[in-house]
């Protein structure tokens, strides 16, 4: 199936007079037959009460920053921008319950206001922390789980409306599932995490020959807290990442040469090198091959600030997550293919490192893992890249990021989490009717076909 081609409601004719709903990249879109904003869990029980009633579907949105269908609601949709309280802070123990539509950024500076800090983050700020934790988001570090390793407790509004809190002593099977629930198994409501005194962290940014930190890669992955790198397809360089905790004040990259960096050396001379292989394909590998991809950064700043970055330019990602042993393995197989192929990359891969966790569809269930992400521009033909790429990725037993594209389906999942049929149980349990349902989850993981509306 050709993914690049996939949308949900029909064309904008056909849809004439309904709300239209898109997603970040622009690639899903939908026209749901009704838009709600609501402010407060019983109005959120309310809205899927009724709508299982009438033997409708409902989906929640966040940011809509995934590149899948996911979110895509073709009945009742639940915007959360409006619900998005803290709701409790406890410095002492440092648990802090929030409202599901807060979006990261928003959390990160409220928390810190408060002498608090998620221990681990992404570095995409604007996701709200529901649909960071649907997706099973994840940060970088081996000593360190995706956000929902984090989360000590959850609420949430099942298919017929009832409001379950659960926790590692209450529901404990639900808990252990909804952490990373796909937006399968309820709405969220209220996320408690488990939060620690607000730090700082020290970032060292630089480019290294790429051949050397393939050699030393275990070195830099426990050498460092939070361990990274970002590769430009033909490039002699990778550009590093290093975050470690420290002591030290704020010392933060000033604006232009954060514009520096991103924007002339990372973006448009990227995007250069390119264009200039479309015509002179000689000279754009010479090149690649000489210059590095930016110069050195060191800093401190509050840890949010570093660990998240703006997304300036749109595009398409499709990421994996491999066993950590097999990443040497995974860059050289991928190497191998874009020399086999000739295919020029526009974008720089990233490869990022994560704890095992025990969260039954976590891509990083059971095992230390190697996050392996590419992308290309909004414009760029995304299908033959990612297909191929895919097939490496399948071959090392890789698991998709459940919002990042690929091409599997709930046949060539089942294999690869052991407690697949775990959660299959609560998702029975908890939406017998499918009233969360929609293509993307019926792809990924098998449909639930509803009963017929009561009358």
């Amino acid at each position: 199936m050709s993914i690049q081609a996939a949308s949900v409601g029909g064309s904008d004719s056909s849809q004439r007079g309904r709300s239209r709903w898109r997603n970040w990249a622009g690639n899903q879109r939908a026209y749901p037959t009704r838009v709600h904003r609501p402010r407060s869990e019983a109005e959120i029980a309310g809205i899927v009460r009724e709508a299982a009633l009438r033997g409708e579907r409902v989906k929640a949105i966040g940011s809509g920053h995934s590149f899948t269908g996911i979110a895509v609601a073709e009945g009742h949709l639940i915007d959360l921008s409006r619900y998005r309280r803290v709701l409790d802070v406890d410095r002492q123990s440092g648990l802090v319950t929030v409202q599901a539509g807060i979006k990261l950024s928003e959390l990160s500076w409220r928390l810190f206001d408060e002498g608090l800090s998620m221990e681990d983050m992404g570095d995409v700020a604007y996701q709200t922390i529901a649909g960071a934790l649907a997706t099973g988001t994840h940060g970088t570090g081996a000593r360190y789980g995706c956000i929902a390793t984090q989360v000590r407790g959850l609420r949430l509004v099942d298919g017929e409306g009832n409001a379950i809190e659960c926790s590692p002593t209450s529901h404990a099977e639900i808990f252990r599932s909804a952490r990373v629930g796909l937006g399968a198994l309820g709405i969220v409501s209220a996320v408690t995490l488990q939060c620690e005194p607000a730090f700082n962290l020290h970032a060292l940014e630089q480019p290294m020959p790429i051949d050397e930190v393939l050699r030393d890669l275990d070195t830099h992955i426990e050498a460092n807290e939070h361990f990274e790198f970002f590769w430009q397809p033909g490039a002699a360089y990778a550009f590093t990442k290093r975050n470690n905790r420290t002591p030290r004040e704020a010392e933060p990259l000033g604006r232009w040469r954060r514009f520096r960096d991103d924007r002339i050396i990372g973006d448009w001379a990227a995007n250069g090198l390119v264009q200039l292989g479309r015509r002179f394909p000689s000279a754009s590998r010479r090149l690649r091959r000489r210059l590095p991809p930016t110069g050195r950064e060191d800093y401190v700043d509050r840890s949010y600030r570093v660990f998240t970055s703006e997304r300036r330019v749109k595009f398409h990602e499709m990421e994996y997550f491999i066993p950590r042993e097999a990443a040497r393995e995974v860059f050289e197989r991928y190497r191998s293919f874009l020399a086999r192929t000739g295919l020029e990359v526009s974008m720089a891969i990233e490869m990022r490192f994560t704890a095992a966790d025990d969260i039954p569809l976590s891509m990083a269930y059971g095992r230390e893992t190697c996050s392996f992400a590419v992308h290309l521009r909004t414009h760029e033909r995304y299908q033959q890249y990612f297909e191929g790429v895919e097939a490496i990725m399948s071959d090392l037993d890789g698991r998709p990021h459940w919002g990042k594209l690929h091409f599997q389906t709930h046949e060539t999942l089942r294999a690869r989490y052991p407690r697949w049929d775990e959660f299959q149980a609560v998702r029975r349990e908890l939406d017998p009717n499918g009233r969360f349902a929609n293509d993307y989850l019926d792809r990924v993981l098998g449909s639930i076909e509803p009963t017929p509306p009561s009358t």
